[in-house]
């Protein structure tokens, strides 16, 4: 009698699948590095929870909604319901963390401890998930990219070193490494991307929908809030993880979290030019390592993905 052993294979990328899932990764960071500066402009009384909660709300459902549009069917989230929550629950925490961390520990060194604990968090969960050790590519991109987003968060106008700040950044890096992990996961099995980034998401506006009533929210209400909520939740969540999975269905989760570090280079030149913030000659190496990162990370050839395969014996 045979029996089935799942097995991990290492299968090569074609190039051109390579790139558009660079190319994917790559906007949707764009598209996420502009939320810092659109926050700026927000109408007084908004608070980080309450703008995170209201983006969630409108951005997973729009997700859902395209993923259907697309033609994905709903019924086909069944068989993945608990990796559904326990994403949820990773993009929620993301979304939470990554907002205290920025109040108490300043949105320079919040960020840096995020986007900086991100890729090696994923990294090691994809290790020890599949037993191939990270390509030295991989590792070169991502210590560059480090790196330089550390360069970055000097340039911040306030940066206090906080336990707790710290400790949530560290949280808000495992918690987007999960739900990137789970996705992939997901997309690996057979689901559509958009649909498993829409559920995920989706899933993180129900568990984060009670700050709607305990934050104040009547910002929302104003002509500029309701634009800048609406940009926030289709053009830097739906729009933008809608890229992102489109990349996770071509690349390992760890390339594309490493990839995803072009958004703090976005917040800072948007800064620069829409906000007059101005960038030392630390935040400028630190954009050119970042962008040496990417580059590393991006052309490393061949790409490879790992992919389960049930073998008999």
């Amino acid at each position: 009698m045979s029996t089935g052993q799942l097995r991990w294979l290492v299968v090569p990328l074609r190039p051109a699948e390579q790139r558009l899932g660079t190319i994917s990764v790559l906007t949707a960071a764009v598209l996420f590095g502009t939320t810092g500066t659109v926050l700026a402009h927000a109408p007084a009384g908004a608070t980080a929870l309450g703008v995170g909660a209201a983006r969630l709300a409108i951005g997973g459902p729009t997700l859902l909604i395209a993923a259907r549009l697309y033609g994905a069917r709903l019924t086909d989230l069944r068989p993945h319901l608990v990796t559904m929550v326990a994403g949820g629950v990773g993009a929620a925490t993301f979304q939470l963390l990554y907002f205290v961390a920025a109040t108490r520990t300043g949105v320079a060194l919040g960020t840096v401890v995020t986007i900086g604990s991100g890729p090696v968090f994923s990294g090691a969960i994809h290790a020890l998930s599949t037993r191939h050790r990270p390509a030295t590519a991989w590792v070169l991109g991502t210590t560059l990219g480090i790196t330089g987003v550390g360069l970055l968060a000097l340039t911040g106008d306030r940066t206090t070193v906080d336990a707790i700040g710290i400790a949530a950044a560290v949280g808000a890096g495992l918690g987007w490494a999960s739900f990137t992990t789970t996705s992939k996961a997901q997309i690996r099995r057979g689901l559509d991307s958009a649909l498993s980034l829409g559920a995920t998401f989706t899933t993180a506006a129900v568990l984060t929908a009670p700050l709607l009533f305990v934050e104040p929210m009547r910002w929302i209400s104003e002509g500029r809030g309701l634009v800048i909520a609406a940009y926030l939740g289709i053009a830097t969540l739906a729009v933008a993880y809608l890229l992102y999975g489109r990349a996770l269905s071509r690349l390992p989760a760890p390339t594309v979290i490493t990839l995803t570090m072009a958004e703090p280079v976005t917040a800072a030149l948007l800064a620069a030019l829409v906000l007059h913030e101005r960038v030392s000659s630390a935040g400028w190496l630190g954009i050119g390592l970042v962008v040496a990162g990417l580059t590393v990370t991006a052309s490393a050839s061949p790409a490879r993905v790992v992919v389960p395969r049930t073998v008999t014996s």
